[in-house]
C-alpha cells in the first residue's frame, strides 16, 4: 500500500509536492502486530485483574 504525504507548507503553492515514503519491512511489520497484540491482550486482561483484586479486598 503506497502512502502519500502532500507538502502544504506554503498556502499558496499553485502544485502540491508529493512526498513519496520508503516501504515498510517485513521486520517493521511483524514489530507492529506485535506491539498491537501484546496491547490488545493486556486491555483484554487489566479489567479481570482489577477484579480479581478488588474481590479479594472486598472477601
Amino acid at each position: 500500500m503506497a502512502v502519500r504525504n502532500f507538502d502544504l507548507t506554503e498556502p499558496k503553492s499553485s502544485r502540491l509536492l508529493v512526498l513519496e515514503s520508503a516501504p515498510t519491512r517485513r521486520q517493521d511489520l511483524r514489530r507492529s502486530k506485535r506491539r498491537c497484540a501484546i496491547i490488545g491482550i493486556f486491555c483484554l486482561a487489566a479489567p479481570f485483574a482489577a477484579a480479581l483484586v478488588v474481590l479479594g479486598v472486598a472477601h
